[in-house]
């Protein structure tokens, strides 16, 4: 079933960044960094990435407000279609 949903390019492309940079500090791949993300953290940090893209903000500066936001995130953000947001970056990774 193919979803409707539109997920935002600017900040699959961050938070894919994020993976990797924390992946490699870890020793990990970055589909291993992806699968130890719950859902619930997974979601605060999607929902981080997708207000600091709208800032225009790139680079360390949309990290760090990416960050910020995350820690805010509203209990509803996982709600979100995690499981879409999952498996393209999931895609974005391999």
């Amino acid at each position: 079933m193919a979803s409707t949903l539109e997920l935002s390019e600017a900040a699959l492309s961050g938070l894919r960044d994020y993976l990797m940079t924390t992946a490699a500090d870890e020793d990990k791949t970055p589909l291993e960094e992806l699968d130890g993300l719950s859902d619930s953290v997974l979601a605060a940090y999607w929902h981080g990435y997708v207000k600091a893209s709208k800032t225009g903000g790139t680079g360390q500066a949309l990290h760090i407000a990416a960050f910020g936001a995350s820690l805010f995130a509203p209990l509803g953000a996982v709600a979100t279609e995690i499981g879409a947001v999952r498996d393209a970056l999931a895609q974005l990774l391999k």
